[in-house]
């Protein structure tokens, strides 16, 4: 398997209706949260110190349990959690590649598209450019104008380098410059595929 050939999971029946029940038990409990209106910083601080915990099991070679790679999908809804994954796909496109090809064999279709986005980027990082270009149509094939899949299917259309990103990427400093203190705004994405998924399932 290339690093961003998304899984095609043939789970056991046991399994794939656990990780249904899961996903449809954390995705209601998270919109019940977010429907209270905590505090934003709160919730993209616990996103974003998720996403590094994640990242530091699978560097040592470890995973995570079905519980966090479910909820890891739901926050790279959170475009400033999932533009600091982006730079850590970056900066280590191997541990990335590990940490979404187990979350992507988790998760519903609904929650695919930052995390099919995020391992074409990693493919096109490491020249496995078929395997990105793999992985932006499956994603553009369930959300045709989510904006990462569009920007790296143009980058790969117009046979950019990844390598010409190295030393433009901005920092997690500049980061937070660019985007300012958290904003309720940001919790939108996220409110909305978790409404979408819930009506679907319901």
């Amino acid at each position: 398997m290339t690093s961003a050939n998304l899984p095609a999971p043939q789970p056991n029946a046991e399994r794939a209706v656990r990780l249904r029940h899961l996903t449809r038990r954390l995705a209601t409990d998270l919109a019940d949260q977010l429907n209270a209106q905590p505090p934003t910083g709160r919730i993209v601080d616990e996103a974003r110190a998720r996403l590094h915990q994640t990242i530091s099991r699978y560097r040592d070679g470890g995973s995570v349990d079905d519980a966090t790679a479910i909820r890891l999908s739901m926050d790279l809804r959170i475009v400033r959690v999932r533009d600091e994954a982006w730079l850590a796909s970056q900066v280590e496109p191997v541990v990335m590649t590990a940490v979404l090809l187990d979350v992507a064999d988790r998760i519903e279709p609904a929650f695919l598209a930052p995390v099919g986005s995020l391992l074409a980027f990693t493919a096109w990082h490491l020249g496995e450019r078929d395997a990105a270009c793999r992985a932006v149509a499956e994603v553009l094939a369930r959300e045709p104008f989510y904006s990462m899949a569009l920007l790296i299917q143009m980058a790969l259309q117009l046979n950019v380098s990844a390598g010409a990103l190295r030393g433009r990427m901005p920092t997690l400093g500049e980061i937070d410059i660019m985007m300012g203190p958290p904003r309720p705004d940001w919790l939108q994405p996220l409110q909305q595929i978790l409404a979408d998924y819930l009506k679907s399932v319901h």
